[in-house]
């Protein structure tokens, strides 16, 4: 989507139970339809919860339909999958093994989007498990979601209707007919398909900064040109601040991430870790008069093999609100990583690990890319199909 739309209503919504109390709203209120596609539909408390909830819709007459990733979600239960079929959900795996949209190598459905009766929707990084919600004594893992509501929604449900019925073209009609002042954007990113839109917010947004950048970021391993453009904002007299994981449920991810610490440190990034659980958000505000959030993270996997999405926001208001949220947990909640203090850290063990993390990832990258690239010149002349 190139233009912003209207919303009715924007909520900045947090992970934990702030997230799946809205979700339950949204489920229950439903009159019409739910349609739901998520990477993680894990079978633990959560998971039934909102299982139930989907059956109980369907009884009250809701079109139901809920897509989850095969890799992601693989381990769901299979019978239980068969069950909500049975109990007329709409329900099925996404890009299983040996599946016609298995072709796609790699190809991961990995955004995360609820909408009900095209006018409500929640769009972030948050998956449906236990840990998203957060049970004592471990808390969440930090990520957000984004709660709108308004006729904008019905993209929503027209994108998540073309990928559960594996629609080749996604085709969708004019959000704001009256012209209306728009404050939100959706973008996807699904590189296969030639949807790149997410990737060129953030680097727009970079270029025209003025003042300041925060990001939200886990799994943070931009490409040489992100990396280029926030060391020439820094010249420009931009303030970068990026909140990375100090935990990770990837092992290799954080040593990966370490080793670009010295570039980011040397060229007056500023680095805070946050660490009171796993940190899983993706997000970036600029100049308190813009932000992204959504599911895509800043590295190869991303860009190159998943199907993501983001909504991009200029409401004054819900920008003004997410900045001062990270204003606070940088203050009070992360740890900042100074020159100083990683230089000191900086051990011969130290850099052989993450040095060795980075080459891994790297050569991973380059496996995976190779098999895109042959991949899409195969759809591009017409030998296969997405």
């Amino acid at each position: 989507m190139k233009n912003y739309v209207p919303a009715d209503e924007l909520k900045l919504i947090h992970s934990g139970s702030d997230y799946f109390d809205v979700l339950e709203e949204l489920i229950v209120n439903a009159r019409e339809r739910i349609d739901i596609q998520t990477y993680i539909l894990e079978y633990d408390q959560t998971g039934k919860r909102i299982v139930l909830l989907l059956k109980e819709a369907v009884q009250r007459g809701v079109r139901v339909s809920l897509l989850a990733d095969a890799f992601g979600s693989s381990g769901f239960p299979k019978e239980r999958l068969k069950e909500m079929e049975q109990s007329g959900i709409r329900a099925r795996l996404f890009s299983p093994l040996f599946s016609s949209e298995a072709i796609s190598f790699g190809r991961r459905l990995h955004h995360k989007i609820v909408v009900a009766d095209n006018t409500a929707a929640l769009i972030g990084g948050i998956n449906l498990a236990d840990k998203y919600h957060g049970s004592l004594p471990s808390p969440p893992w930090l990520d957000y979601a984004v709660l709108i509501r308004g006729q904008a929604c019905g993209y929503l449900t027209e994108l998540c209707e073309s990928i559960y019925d594996r629609k080749t073209e996604f085709l969708h009609g004019n959000l704001n007919p009256e012209g209306r002042n728009g404050v939100i954007r959706f973008r996807r990113n699904d590189w296969i398909k030639g949807k790149n839109e997410i990737h060129r917010s953030y680097l727009e947004a970079i270029i025209g900064a003025e003042k300041s950048i925060t990001l939200v970021a886990s799994y943070f391993l931009p490409g040489r040109l992100f990396r280029k453009l926030l060391k020439e904002a820094v010249a420009r007299g931009v303030r970068i601040r990026i909140i990375l994981a100090g935990k990770s449920d990837l092992a290799i991810i954080p040593l990966a991430e370490k080793y670009l610490y010295y570039f980011y440190l040397q060229n007056k990034i500023e680095i805070y870790e946050w660490d009171n659980s796993v940190m899983h958000g993706k997000a970036m505000t600029v100049d308190n008069r813009w932000t992204t959030i959504g599911s895509y993270n800043l590295n190869n996997l991303s860009h190159y093999l998943s199907i993501e999405l983001n909504v991009d926001i200029t409401d004054q208001h819900f920008v003004e609100t997410f900045d001062k949220h990270l204003d606070e947990i940088i203050s009070t909640k992360c740890k900042a990583v100074t020159l100083d203090t990683f230089q000191r850290k900086r051990s011969l063990w130290f850099r052989i690990r993450i040095r060795l993390g980075y080459e891994i990832y790297k050569l991973l990258m380059v496996f995976m890319m190779r098999k895109r690239v042959i991949e899409k010149k195969t759809v591009k002349s017409g030998r296969g199909r997405i």
